[in-house]
C-alpha cells in the first residue's frame, strides 16, 4: 500500500447512517463479499477513518466498515450539546445496527474511538458476547488522569500545559477567533503533531499527514470533544466485556494516553492481552502497521475460531511507515491475565 497522503483525506462514503438525533454519520464498507464478522473501527479524537489507511488491507479477507465520527472527517455536524463520547457511543449503536445487523462484529477503537467502545458498552451490555465477538483498544483510556502532562517535567511542562489549557479554553469560548489563529501545515503545527501523536524518529510523511487530518476538523469541534474527554470515567464500562477476547495495544511512547492507561485496561478486563510496540507514539496503526495488522488478524481469528491469516497482514503493511531495521524488531508482548 501506498503511504497516506494529506492531500487524499476527502472521500466519497458507501452510506450515511442517521444516528438517535438524526446526525448523519458517514461509513465506508470494504471487503463486502467476506463472509464472518464485521470488524468496525472507530478513529481517534480530532482525526477521521483515514487514520486506518494501513488497516483497511485486511479487506482482502474481512468485511470492514470505517466510521467517521460526528463533525469528523465526512460526517454531519450535529448538535454542539451532543459532541460527548456517550453520544460517540450511541452513533457507533446506529452504525452497527445499519451495516450489521445479523452479523458478528469485532470492534476496532483508536483513543476516542476506544472511549466510544467502552461507551457503547455502558449503554448496551447486553451485545458484548451476544453480537460483540472481540474487542481492539488502540492507545486509548478509560478514565483522564490530571496528573499527565504529555511526558514534560518542570518549566517546560508547566509552559505546555498553560499553552495547552488556554487554547482548548479558547475553541470553546471563541471558536472563531481560534479558528483564525491556527497555522494549519505550518512547521509549528506539523512539529506539535508530530510530538503529540508519533514515537520516535517518526517519518516527516506521517507527522504532516497526522496533522493535516486535525486541521481538518473544526476549533470548535476539537474544544468540545475534548471537555468531554478531560472529564472522562469509563472505568466501570469495561466489566461489559466480560470475557470477550480483548486486545489493547499501546505505543511505549504515547504521550496522549500513556502506556499506564492501556495496562490499567488490560488489568481490568479478563480476558485482556497487551501489546506494547517500543518506539510507537499515539498512532501505532500508522507507525508499526504490520505488528497491528499481525495482532489484528489473530484477534478476527479468535473470534472466527479461525487461523490467523497471516499472509493478509503482512500484505496490509507492505509499505510500513518505519522501515528502518531498528522498528522491524520494535514489538513487545506481553499477555495481561
Amino acid at each position: 500500500m501506498s503511504w497516506p497522503d494529506a492531500r487524499r483525506l476527502r472521500w466519497e462514503p458507501t452510506l450515511r447512517v442517521p444516528s438517535d438525533d438524526g446526525t448523519e454519520i458517514a461509513v465506508e464498507i470494504l471487503g463486502d463479499n467476506h463472509p464472518g464478522p464485521t470488524v468496525v473501527f472507530t478513529h481517534g479524537w480530532t482525526f477521521s477513518s483515514r487514520s486506518w489507511h494501513y488497516q483497511r488491507a485486511l479487506a482482502e479477507r474481512h468485511r470492514l466498515v470505517l466510521m467517521d465520527h460526528r463533525d469528523h472527517g465526512e460526517s454531519g455536524t450535529g448538535p454542539r450539546e451532543h459532541r460527548t463520547v456517550d453520544q460517540a457511543g450511541r452513533d457507533l449503536y446506529a452504525v452497527i445496527a445499519a451495516t450489521s445487523p445479523d452479523r458478528d462484529v469485532v470492534l476496532v477503537g483508536h483513543s476516542m474511538g476506544g472511549m466510544t467502545i467502552m461507551a457503547l458498552a455502558a449503554e448496551h451490555p447486553e451485545m458484548f458476547g451476544r453480537q460483540v465477538k472481540a474487542v481492539a483498544l488502540v492507545d486509548t483510556s478509560s478514565a483522564r488522569d490530571p496528573q499527565d502532562n504529555f511526558g514534560l517535567r518542570g518549566p517546560m511542562a508547566k509552559a505546555f500545559m498553560k499553552q495547552w489549557s488556554s487554547s482548548l479554553a479558547l475553541m470553546v469560548s471563541d471558536p472563531d477567533k481560534a479558528e483564525r489563529a491556527r497555522r494549519s501545515g505550518s512547521k509549528i503545527s506539523v512539529a506539535i503533531s508530530r510530538f503529540l501523536n508519533l514515537g520516535s524518529k517518526p517519518d516527516k510523511r506521517l507527522a504532516a499527514f497526522t496533522e493535516a487530518m486535525s486541521a481538518a476538523t473544526k476549533a470548535q469541534v476539537v474544544g468540545d470533544f475534548w471537555v468531554t474527554l478531560d472529564a472522562l470515567d469509563q472505568a466501570d464500562a469495561l466489566v461489559a466485556f466480560g470475557d470477550v477476547p480483548t486486545l489493547v495495544i499501546v505505543g511505549d511512547r504515547d504521550r496522549l494516553t500513556p502506556p499506564a492507561h492501556s495496562r490499567a485496561i488490560a488489568a481490568a478486563v479478563r480476558n485482556a492481552r497487551l501489546l506494547e510496540l517500543r518506539g510507537a507514539g499515539h498512532c501505532p496503526m500508522l507507525e508499526q502497521p504490520a505488528a497491528v495488522n499481525a495482532a489484528l488478524a489473530e484477534l478476527i481469528a479468535t473470534a472466527t475460531q479461525t487461523e490467523p491469516a497471516h499472509e493478509a497482514a503482512q500484505d496490509a503493511a507492505s509499505e510500513p511507515p518505519a522501515p528502518a531495521p531498528k522498528r522491524a524488531r520494535t514489538a513487545k508482548q506481553k499477555v495481561a491475565s
